[in-house]
């Protein structure tokens, strides 16, 4: 070991995951595969305040010029060494050098123990000036070039208050080789071997599991559907690579996905978001348009409130939870947005920042005396005059608890918007507690903006042509036998069944043998208890997709999703395994042309708006539902909350279930939340379709339930 460190710098302690990165790099370098990102300066940058900068960023975070050495007793050590400059490096180049220097700088070897893990290199190329930031994964999340980047806008703006920003261009970076061109590079890999260390690393990021190989399972890892569809944008606008849903849940590892993938020409670039222009208003978005239109026939009342509430186990500081949500509400102007009609015409309108103070938006609990959560959720919007959302603390009065009442209008969020806004809500309060203003590895591009370019090309016909096509002349006979009258009603009451964690396991097992996931083997589940218990030769259910079809937007608060419809016809012949294969190909299958709003397809299909919808029973899944969980500290543990459940009283569907899936001290749980028309549907009905639910699942916990035929399966008996 050198002994210039174990003279002069003292030992730091080296954590799990830093011990596994480096373990790896050791054994199989060719997986651990560097972060780097480049960016095109303006020419209003100025180079000698952002060397500055990019020194002050250093010194600040030691851990980014550290060097990792094996001691003669085998243990792994750490040092830091004082300093900026062997993190920083000048190049100069021609125009025509850049992008095979980038790619070259990306592959480079790293060794542990004479360079740092993080380097910054500004680039001179001719007219223009190149930053690029690279990592290693050794560092963790927390260090990757997107977020580093943010950290260095803040410190260039601080150095400097009233120079102009550091305005930037990202730029897309291939691979030193281009992966096409591929047969047998220096270590071996085929063309294949070169897409699944892609695969791995996008795995890796998107999981936050630095550790993973490249036979590891990606569900194994806590991954799901909406992260599937995050990691498919990902690598067909980054990479260039064509991956099907089907294949990424039938071959769920980097390795077997590499051999299914098609490459299908050159990355897209991914431009950064433009400034936003508060004087601009905003047609609606396809799937905003079909929800107003509905809120306008249920005459704008409640219907559309999402009633989200809180219960902190852990006393939060409610000033400054408040302020980390003010941050959110800046930087996501879709929080901020007013709805107008005017002449026949509806649009959407963003309340510049500056105005804010004139709205009424929030509440600590010494001022909600006489409020409840209840009343919060009753609460009806009037979204012309008033922000989209509602936050309010109030004190429990029998735990003393803080409860939070956050409730928002469905015209501006859906569920991943929801996940995305706790992820950053934690960030910003972090930041908050240490008196600081939260950073962000990127800015959010504008819903407003992905609203225009919808408006622009309007509906694609061949995703159209495909939902009517595959739906045409089906008959839901659940819709067309409605129980009883009351067809207009949306009164509603629920009721939950919960799953053993011994049978989760088991479904989760099952789900995984028919390369599956539980959502689809639930929404098969469920379908098969009803054709059981009613006799239905076919069902029309409707579910939601996330219709964030550009990875421009997947970091946008907006509503995207769209409610699409899948047609099951029942075999009484066929086996279940064979159906849950049908399902899960004909739900994987259609997520590519999900764009289009269920009112399109009905039109399509020559419905009328009096004709309802579609479909009278409808399944969605609320997967790591982030609900539930902690905010962080910078001491302790942090502030644990748990999700609280709302009575719902309104639904616009017949029967509506959710499939509730949390981790709650790291153990997954999942429940399932059924809501009925209480006009339509009895209760002693829907306990008894829970009754067979639970039996079909308690079959899934045996062997030979895939190769039962429905018609051979004892739901209405005990089994």
């Amino acid at each position: 070991m050198p002994q210039c460190y174990s003279e002069a710098l003292p030992e730091i302690a080296v954590s799990s995951h830093e011990e596994n990165v480096w373990w790896l790099q050791q054994q199989h370098p060719e997986q651990v595969i560097k972060q780097l990102e480049a960016w095109r300066l303006a020419d209003s940058v100025d180079i000698s305040l952002l060397t500055l900068t990019i020194q002050s960023l250093i010194s600040t975070l030691p851990d980014l010029n550290s060097r990792y050495l094996f001691s003669d007793e085998g243990d792994l050590c750490k040092y830091r060494l004082d300093g900026w400059y062997p993190c920083l490096e000048f190049i100069r180049l021609s125009s025509g050098e850049v992008e095979a220097a980038l790619a070259a700088l990306h592959g480079s070897p790293w060794d542990s123990a004479s360079q740092p893990p993080f380097k910054v290199f500004i680039i001179h190329v001719e007219q223009e000036v190149i930053l690029a930031l690279m990592s290693h994964p050794i560092l963790g999340g927390a260090y990757c070039p997107g977020g580093l980047v943010a950290r260095l806008r803040d410190e260039y703006a601080m150095q400097a208050p009233h120079h102009p920003s550091l305005e930037m261009t990202s730029l897309s970076i291939k691979p030193d080789t281009p992966i096409s061109d591929l047969a047998n590079d220096r270590t071996g890999n085929t063309e294949r071997d070169r897409l699944a260390l892609v695969l791995l690393d996008e795995f890796r990021i998107a999981l936050s599991s630095p550790d993973m190989t490249l036979n590891d399972d990606f569900f194994d890892f806590g991954g799901h559907s909406l992260l599937a569809t995050r990691i498919i944008g990902k690598l067909h606008s980054h990479h260039g690579i064509e991956c099907r849903f089907n294949d990424f849940f039938e071959s769920p590892s980097a390795a077997a996905l590499a051999k299914k993938v098609v490459l299908n020409g050159s990355p897209q670039q991914i431009l950064s978001p433009a400034v936003e222009n508060t004087c601009q208003q905003a047609p609606l978005a396809l799937a905003q348009a079909s929800l107003w239109r509905a809120y306008s026939a249920h005459d704008f009342g409640t219907i559309f409130n999402l009633p989200f509430a809180l219960e902190f186990i852990d006393e939060v500081d409610e000033a400054v939870f408040l302020q980390a949500f003010t941050d959110l509400i800046k930087r996501h102007p879709s929080l901020r947005t007013t709805f107008h009609v005017q002449e026949g015409r509806v649009f959407q309108r963003i309340i510049p920042v500056e105005h804010l103070g004139q709205y009424q938006w929030c509440w600590h609990s010494v001022e909600s005396g006489g409020s409840s959560l209840a009343s919060e959720a009753a609460y009806q919007f009037d979204l012309s005059r008033e922000l989209p959302i509602r936050v309010r603390f109030i004190r429990d009065a029998a735990s003393g608890r803080q409860h939070l009442s956050f409730l928002v209008h469905h015209l501006v969020v859906d569920e991943w918007s929801i996940n995305l806004m706790m992820e950053e809500l934690a960030r910003a309060y972090l930041a908050r507690a240490a008196g600081q203003a939260p950073t962000w590895a990127t800015p959010a591009r504008d819903f407003h903006g992905f609203a225009r370019q919808q408006a622009e090309q309007g509906i694609h016909p061949r995703h159209l042509a495909y939902w009517t096509s595959m739906l045409q002349g089906a008959a839901d006979e659940r819709r067309r036998n409605a129980r009883s009258e009351g067809q207009g009603s949306i009164a509603a009451q629920w009721l939950e069944l919960r799953l053993e964690q011994g049978s989760l396991d088991s479904l989760y097992a099952f789900a995984r043998r028919h390369d599956s996931s539980l959502f689809n083997l639930m929404y098969t589940a469920i379908a098969v208890s009803l054709h059981k218990l009613d006799g239905l030769k076919e069902i029309v259910i409707g579910t939601s997709a996330s219709g964030r079809t550009d990875p421009a937007f997947f970091d946008t608060v907006g509503y995207f999703t769209t409610m699409v419809a899948h047609r099951v016809e029942f075999d009484e012949q066929g086996s279940f395994g064979s159906l849950l294969r049908t399902v899960t190909r004909t739900i994987n299958d259609s997520m590519s042309y999900a764009d289009i709003p269920l009112e399109q397809i009905q039109q399509g299909l020559g419905m009328t708006a009096a004709e309802g919808l579609l479909f009278d029973v409808y399944i969605q899944i609320h997967a790591n539902n982030a609900l539930n969980g902690r905010l962080p500290a910078a001491a302790g543990e942090g502030i644990r909350y748990r999700q609280i459940d709302p009575d719902k009283t309104e639904s616009m569907f017949g029967l509506q279930f959710e499939i509730m899936e949390d981790v709650l001290e790291g153990e997954r749980r999942v429940r399932l939340v059924i809501t009925y028309n209480a006009e339509r549907y009895d209760r002693e009905w829907v306990e008894a379709l829970c009754t067979v639910l639970n039996r079909l699942f308690a079959l899934m916990t045996r062997t030979g339930t895939s190769e039962c035929r429905l018609v051979d399966l004892a739901l209405q008996q005990e089994a």
